[in-house]
Parts: structure tokens; sequence; C-alpha cells
């Protein structure tokens, strides 16, 4: 068996035992899981980004309408722990198909700043309607049943139900990129032109990139809000993407598990560095200048090109 199926059956297996170990290590369960979710968040924004050499400084949007969608179905309409998910997702998926046409025209910043602006969008409506979202303050949800109605999922159930669904969406994300629709996008990062003389339309392919991207960070937020049973607007405010880019860049954009070591690290650090002090902000963002310093390809994509 090769070192690129060792490594990963390796984190996997430790991802499965993590809550035995968990008082011992003190890392607890929800905090693993919320990097997860980060994780499937980052992917989002890897394809963008690392694939198709676009900035998604907009994608927390979809993360946020993924909780919101998920919230608001279990609130309004009493749906169940699956349907609910899949309303998050399809609101994401809503939300691209809505300024997705008017992304797919623009490249470099111009399209980082247009999907800032439509993200700061949905942020506002979400502040705004307080009748509806709860506004500034968020909206709390109760967390429904998974299949029977008394099978309510525990922290380490939860813990277990979110890496089942991170090991589906990591290789549903292999597949994508490994395909020919996903050299395709590797090869418009590189050169567009050439694609394009090739009759290949790259507007399509982008596109569908904005799609795929949507649902898995649309996948990501209503799992999240279901972690927390809480949905608030600074899940689509652009700080938020800018954390989803950082994770990228800081795990190795282009790279299938670079997110997940952006996730564990961002997640596990703000965790550990915020309880010994309030300023945990500025001692974080050195930890990543020294990371970006010491890794410019990222941590992973850094350790790849060495290989």
């Amino acid at each position: 068996m090769s070192l690129g199926r060792i490594v990963p059956a390796a984190i996997i297996f430790v991802l499965a035992v993590e809550p035995a170990f968990a008082q011992y290590v003190h890392v607890d369960v929800s905090i693993v899981s919320e990097a997860l979710l980060f994780t499937i968040a980052a992917m989002s924004a890897n394809l963008l980004l690392g694939y198709t050499g676009l900035p998604p400084f907009g994608n927390a949007a979809f993360f946020g309408l993924g909780a919101y969608g998920c919230a608001l179905s279990i609130k309004y309409w009493h749906v169940g722990f699956a349907t609910a998910i899949a309303f998050g997702v399809a609101t994401a998926l809503i939300g691209a198909l809505l300024v997705g046409p008017f992304l797919l025209r623009r490249r470099g910043i111009y399209f980082g700043l247009l999907s800032i602006a439509f993200g700061q969008v949905f942020y506002f409506i979400a502040y705004r309607f307080t009748d509806v979202t709860g506004g500034e303050d968020g909206m709390n949800f109760a967390r429904p049943a998974l299949l029977a109605p008394s099978w309510h999922l525990s922290g380490t159930g939860f813990y277990y139900l979110t890496l089942a669904v991170f090991v589906a969406a990591l290789l549903i994300f292999r597949l994508t990129v490994t395909s020919p629709f996903g050299q395709t996008l590797v090869a418009i990062r590189q050169n567009e032109l050439r694609v394009r003389y090739l009759g290949i339309n790259s507007n399509l392919f982008v596109f569908v990139a904005i799609l795929i991207s949507s649902a898995f960070a649309g996948l990501g937020g209503a799992l999240f809000g279901l972690l927390n049973g809480f949905a608030w607007p600074l899940m689509m405010d652009w700080h938020q993407s800018g954390d989803f880019v950082l994770i990228v860049i800081l795990g190795g954009s282009g790279t299938i598990w670079g997110p997940f070591i952006g996730a564990l690290l961002y997640v596990i650090g703000k965790d550990i560095i915020s309880t010994i002090t309030p300023l945990w902000q500025i001692f974080l963002g050195a930890v990543f200048v020294a990371c970006v310093l010491g890794f410019p390809r990222g941590i992973l994509g850094s350790i790849l090109a060495r290989m």
C-alpha cells in the first residue's frame, strides 16, 4: 500500500478513536467536529481558489445560507434531521444560482470583490429581517432527532455523524478534482485563453464549480448550525470568508487534505489560545504569519513540493 493511502487511512483512524482519548488530550469532540465542518466549508473555497484560480472572498454566504436554510426549515416547518440538512444545501445552491450568472464572467480580483458584495447582501438580509431570522441576535433552534423520534444525537453521536459526512465529502471532492472536469478547472486556472481555443466553454465550467462549491459550503454550514443549535448573520460575513481562504492557504491550496490541516490548526489553535489570553486573534495571526513564511505553498503544499 502506498504512502498516499496509508496516511489518509491513519488520519481517519485517529479521528475515529478520538472520543476515547479526548479527556487525555484535552480536545473535546465538539472542537474536532467544528474542525471537520470547517474543513468541508474550506473545501468549497479550495475548489475555486486552488483549482479554478478564483478568489472566493464571499463563500461564507453559502455557509450561512446552509445554516439558515437548516434552521428555518426546523423552526417553521418542523422537518427531520436529514431533511433539514437537505434544505440547507438547497438554500446554498439557490443562492449560488442567483449570484453565479453575475460572477462567472469575472476573473481575478473582480470575481473576489463581487463575491464579497453579494455575500454582504445576504448578510444584511439576515441582519435586517429580524422577525424571520432573529436579526443581529440570530436564531436558536432545537436539533431534531435522527431517524426515530427518540433517537437524539449526543455530542459523541453527532461527532461520528460529522466524521461520516466528512469522509464522504472528502471522497466526493477527490473524485471531482481528479476527474476530467477537475482537470479542466486546473487548465482554466493555468491558461483560460488556451482552453477557449480548444472549444471549451470555460464560463460553463466556472458556473458548475460555483454550484459545487456552494453545495460543500452549504453542507458544512447546515451541520455547523445543527452542532450549535444556532444560526447568526456573522456566519455570512466577509470575515468568515477570509477565515476559509486563510485555512486553505495555510494548509495548502490545490491539495485535497490541505483544508483539513488548515482547519485543524485554525480551530484548535483558536480554542487553545483564546483560553490563555483575550488577545488570541493577535497571537493566532502571528502563528499564521509564521506558517505562511515557513511554508509558502501551505503546510501540505510545501511538504509535497519537497518530496
